[in-house]
């Protein structure tokens, strides 16, 4: 287990995301694989998690997660690093 999956862990990420598969919130990798060739991926993601985000992926909003900027920028690097995964069509 990676230092950043652990902070996921603790922060709480995972209790609306999972890797690979949609909860409330969309899979990292389907998240890898939408930034992957976005230069400003980094700054978008971090600007995410810590102010929250709304209509990105449909009408769940994405509420600001109490991380350090140190912390929002080490999820970053570790969802932009899951293995690329295209969402299926329907969401």
């Amino acid at each position: 287990m990676t230092t950043e999956r652990s902070l996921a862990e603790a922060k709480g990420c995972f209790a609306c995301h999972q890797v690979d598969s949609k909860v409330l919130g969309p899979a990292f990798a389907w998240v890898a694989y939408r930034y992957q060739r976005d230069p400003k991926a980094i700054a978008t993601l971090k600007y995410a998690i810590e102010h929250g985000v709304s209509g990105v992926w449909g009408s769940m909003p994405m509420p600001a997660q109490s991380v350090t900027p140190v912390e929002a920028e080490e999820l970053v690097s570790w969802v932009l690093a899951q293995k690329p995964v295209a969402p299926p069509k329907s969401d």
